[in-house]
């Protein structure tokens, strides 16, 4: 009779340590979907934020302030690049990157930008070129001066991934 109930014993012991690992594993597959999506919310609304910032810059018009502020801010940007046209300087020039990665210019929105070599040939400008006002008097190609009260319309362009990676302004 002892070895019958110290069998019982046993045996719901196994059955009720089956049952809490039958829990426990139906309790982390229930979680885990929840920590997939709240993951993929969390990529989602990340992105939503990175791109947001770019919004004052879509189609709207900006002042030359603007433009060499835009300068300043994405210099340190890797895979990024700003394409200034002025009235001058028809052909554009690229503010200065740290990174050194220029975009062309596609001929709509709607295309991805296409990535030039780092030894393309385009200039880069510093913003302290884009101020100097010494060379204004020569108005040809190689003129980079930025007037910080003209008007500016900005276009952004995105890659293949829909990410950010040009900015053209050109000067009205």
């Amino acid at each position: 009779m002892e070895n019958i109930s110290t069998g019982l014993k046993w045996v719901i012991g196994i059955i009720v340590t089956i049952l809490i690992i039958a829990a426990g594993v139906s309790i982390y597959l229930v979680i885990n979907n929840y920590f997939i999506r709240a993951q993929e919310q969390t990529l989602a609304q990340t992105q939503m934020i990175n791109q947001a910032e770019f919004n004052s810059y879509d189609n709207k018009d900006v002042s030359g302030q603007d433009v060499i502020n835009a300068a300043m801010r994405y210099k340190g940007r890797p895979q990024f690049a700003i394409l200034i046209k002025t009235g001058e300087n028809k052909t554009g020039f690229y503010a200065e990157n740290t990174y050194k990665s220029n975009y062309e210019e596609p001929k709509d929105t709607s295309n991805p930008v296409v990535d030039l070599s780092k030894d393309n040939g385009t200039t880069s400008v510093s913003v302290s070129t884009m101020l100097d006002q010494t060379n204004s008097g020569s108005y040809n190609s190689d003129n980079y001066l930025v007037n910080t009260l003209s008007v500016f319309k900005a276009v952004v362009y995105k890659d293949s991934n829909e990410e950010v990676r040009l900015i053209v302004f050109t000067q009205k």
